[in-house]
């Protein structure tokens, strides 16, 4: 195998490799958008957040990983797009399924 080989090996598996990660950005950008949406408006104010900041973000990292997953100049927003969906599902989330589950009444 000559050297030219093993770095077209390479350089496709790395692209192939931030294709997935773009198009899992895009999915849990848009799966987080669609939950937010769907989350009553007061779960957010008890958290101190803004639903529609939430929504706008996590479809937004939607696109910019459905756009790094389309052209490859733009390999750098699905990173941008993780680390906001990222900070939804390890941070506010949980916090909004806190405040729900203590809302049910259960004592």
């Amino acid at each position: 195998m000559s050297p030219m080989t093993v770095f077209a090996v390479i350089g496709m598996f790395y692209y192939w490799l931030n294709v997935v990660l773009a198009l899992c950005v895009a999915g849990l950008g848009a799966f987080g958008a669609i939950t937010a949406s769907t989350t009553r408006p007061d779960a957010f104010m008890v958290i101190d957040r803004q639903k529609q900041n939430w929504i706008l973000l996590c479809a937004g990292a939607a696109v910019a990983g459905l756009l790094s997953a389309i052209t490859p100049n733009l390999l750098i927003l699905w990173v941008i797009g993780a680390v906001i969906v990222g900070i939804y599902w390890q941070d506010v989330r949980p916090s909004i399924k806190d405040v729900l589950d203590n809302a049910s009444g259960s004592w």
